[in-house]
């Protein structure tokens, strides 16, 4: 199975693009985050822990998430990179089968999560969001889902998919 979705993450005072894509393989078990140089593996660990907590079982399959970017080698301020969290652990949780999400072509996420699970999504206001089309050079008849919380205000030109509705399907799975 293979995933990709689109994602920003602050840096220096603007907002950088990157894709995220992902897939599942027969190799050996495990998850692996590629892209993010030393973060990947707190990244990884964090996802480990928060999966075990909410008692999920991943298939016997190796994992890969790959942030495609100007990520790598950037000096981040405060944690900037965190907001890459949510996007990743979105996709690695439809890859295992726990999120009823079978593409995240045409969704866009950007977010913390904290180690009890919260999350913190990248606040971006309507008139921000209008620049995501041109941002992801998305062709005139594409629209982004934008996942976020239930209260967010979304530009009319894009759909808005709560991520509490999305996190309330992951109990239903379990």
């Amino acid at each position: 199975m293979n995933m990709r979705t689109k994602s920003l993450y602050p840096f220096a005072g603007q907002y950088c693009p990157v894709d995220i894509f992902g897939y599942a393989s027969n190799g050996i078990p495990g998850i692996e985050i590629v892209g993010l140089g030393k973060y990947s593996r707190s990244m990884k660990e964090k996802f480990i822990y928060l999966s075990r907590e909410k008692k999920l079982r991943f298939p016997l399959k190796r994992f890969v998430l790959c942030i495609e970017g100007e990520v790598e080698g950037k000096k981040f301020k405060e944690e900037e990179y965190r907001y890459l969290e949510l996007p990743l652990l979105l996709m690695l949780w439809s890859l295992t089968g726990h999120l009823p999400l079978e593409h995240l072509e045409d969704c866009f996420a950007s977010g913390k999560i904290s180690i009890e699970g919260d999350i913190q999504a990248l606040s971006l206001t309507p008139l921000q969001q209008s620049f995501l089309s041109d941002m992801f050079k998305l062709e005139e008849h594409q629209s982004l889902k934008i996942i976020g919380p239930k209260n967010m205000d979304v530009h009319e030109e894009h759909y808005h998919l709560p991520i509490e509705g999305i996190m309330e399907s992951l109990l239903a799975v379990n």
